[in-house]
């Protein structure tokens, strides 16, 4: 016969956490801003106003017949046009990295800036705000994106080390940056800190971008001269 006590009943926390799946990926589901804080009306403020100013910089561009990849001959504004519509344009390829690049090898320094910084400081900021479109669209429940089989991963990593993941994948050029940009807003991540993470990763991204292409025409002046 056995001489063991009776065991003790679970109780019903315990047996929620003995049948509930673990999760060692994802952290809590951050709370979304209530609809009437001051911080959700600056947030959807900035994304209105931010999307208001690229359609119409793109409205613009396109109406007089502007040729995207020829911006880089109006200079640095010309700069901030093309990187601003390229990373708001989410589905569409447009040719920001050839226009980081190309304005490193044909843009001239300014007030002895060196190209490549002033590159950086000029599209680093555009690439960031036309970044906005893909946290919006997140943020106000879009659909976009989630039926790509990264998408849970990367939604998982926004969970864990948002500011992070954002630098990183705004760092260099990819298309899992427009992902990301979703699962940003999906997750409701504080706008401040999806804007930082891409803004550092988007000027470093463009800087090695622009001294690439000023050391390939040096390079080819030096052959063909």
């Amino acid at each position: 016969m056995s001489t063991d006590p009776p065991s003790a009943p679970l109780s019903a926390g315990s047996l929620d956490m003995l049948t509930s799946p673990a999760d060692d990926h994802e952290g809590p589901m951050p709370t979304a801003p209530a609809p009437n804080s001051a911080v959700w009306r600056l947030e959807y403020s900035l994304i209105i106003i931010s999307a208001a100013f690229i359609t119409s910089s793109a409205l613009v561009f396109f109406l007089v017949d502007v040729d995207l990849a020829r911006l880089n001959s109006y200079g640095y504004v010309g700069l901030f046009v093309v990187s601003l519509i390229s990373a708001a344009s989410i589905i569409m390829p447009m040719p920001g990295a050839a226009a980081a690049t190309g304005a490193g090898a044909f843009l001239e320094p300014v007030a002895g800036i060196p190209t490549p910084i002033l590159v950086g400081l000029v599209a680093g900021p555009a690439e960031a705000i036309g970044e906005l479109t893909g946290y919006a669209a997140g943020y106000g429940g879009s659909a976009l994106f989630r039926d790509r089989p990264i998408y849970p991963r990367v939604k998982s990593w926004m969970h864990r080390r948002g500011i992070l993941t954002m630098f990183v994948l705004s760092s260099f050029p990819n298309p899992l940056v427009d992902v990301a940009g979703v699962a940003a807003g999906a997750v409701h991540m504080q706008l401040h800190r999806f804007f930082l993470g891409v803004l550092a990763g988007k000027i470093v991204k463009n800087f090695y971008l622009a001294a690439g292409g000023l050391a390939l025409a040096e390079l080819l002046r030096r052959v063909f001269t």
